[in-house]
């Protein structure tokens, strides 16, 4: 149940910051468009009959549109990359720890800026001096971005998204073998086989390299199965009619094993005398109605046991023996 809830945080929180995104570019182009109308003009004579009286004020403020503009866009870009990084911290949250969600919840709002910055730049026709400070500044990011640590950086991403593995899954990489135990926003973390040690690979390693994911090992059948047969009453009186409860489940998984048929013996030296039958419900669960008496005249016990014959899919099971004494 609390799994459920925080799950559904998450896509409440995704589903909002895409509303805010929305709900801010619709606001932003809106005042633009208005702006846009009211004071495009540029000379007194351009101006609309209407419109004129206010002349004063429209040519003041035309002037100075460039940068009306520009703090527009600044103020309703911050928001809109605010809520594009909460998209993105909700989106890979769900994928992976807090600690990177965190860190590309950052990667967001720095490349927001800077995309920000340069539609500013252009809105304002920045001169040679300004473009050239902009342009060193992208080219020193992109720069930056070559390098191996953000290489790493842009790899975990990718593999966050592809999901080429799970969690849990035997791979090799690099000529390591382990379980894959976690996938960080740097490195991949394996757990050895033998569970003594980890082996951090960087994600752009991973990336490259031929990866070998081993595939779970078929199950070989008829598959084991367990059957279990609950303590019936140690002494019953002859004639008593009395349930007996038991369990068939597969034996590596525990998963139920449902419509089998479940016998109950006596045994007996040379044969075993069959009690009473009855068959599994979906759980695996059997309950068999028996009529206390015994198969021997000299012998006021019963040496009780539960029988699963098998079939195709399971293999034939065997309970544990109980000794009853019937009165």
């Amino acid at each position: 149940m609390a799994r459920n809830s925080i799950v559904k945080g998450k896509v409440q929180n995704f589903r909002s910051g895409t509303l805010k995104t929305v709900i801010y570019l619709i606001v932003l182009i809106a005042i633009l468009a208005v702006l846009n109308y009211f004071f495009k003009w540029t000379t007194y004579e351009e101006i609309p009959e209407y419109l004129k009286q206010y002349s004063t004020i429209i040519l003041f403020i035309n002037q100075y549109i460039p940068y009306v503009h520009a703090t527009l866009v600044f103020v309703f870009g911050c928001l809109i990359t605010n809520a594009i990084s909460g998209i993105v911290y909700s989106y890979f949250i769900r994928l992976t720890d807090h600690p990177t969600a965190s860190t590309l919840k950052t990667l967001a709002r720095i490349i927001g800026i800077g995309v920000l910055l340069t539609i500013i730049a252009s809105i304002l026709n920045v001169n040679p001096s300004a473009a050239l400070t902009i342009g060193s500044f992208s080219g020193l990011v992109v720069g930056f971005a070559t390098q191996t640590v953000l290489s790493h950086l842009v790899a975990g991403v990718f593999i966050l998204i592809t999901r080429p593995f799970t969690f849990g899954d035997i791979v090799t990489i690099a000529g390591q073998t382990g379980v894959v135990k976690e996938i960080k926003l740097m490195h991949l973390v394996l757990e050895t086989l033998d569970g003594s040690s980890e082996v951090l690979i960087p994600c752009g390693t991973v990336i490259s390299q031929v990866l070998l994911k081993k595939k779970p090992p078929m199950p070989i059948k008829p598959l084991k199965t367990v059957l279990q047969l609950e303590e019936p009453p140690k002494r019953v009186k002859a004639g008593t009619v009395i349930t007996l409860k038991g369990r068939l489940v597969e034996a590596e998984t525990g998963k139920p094993v449902s419509n089998a048929q479940i016998k109950i013996f006596d045994e007996d030296i040379g044969r075993d005398d069959l009690l009473a039958t009855g068959t599994t419900d979906e759980n695996g669960v059997f309950s068999i109605n028996w009529e206390a008496k015994t198969t021997d005249l000299l012998d006021n016990t019963v040496e009780m046991y539960a029988k699963f014959d098998g079939d195709e899919e399971y293999r034939q099971s065997k309970s544990k023996i109980y000794v009853i004494e019937v009165i």
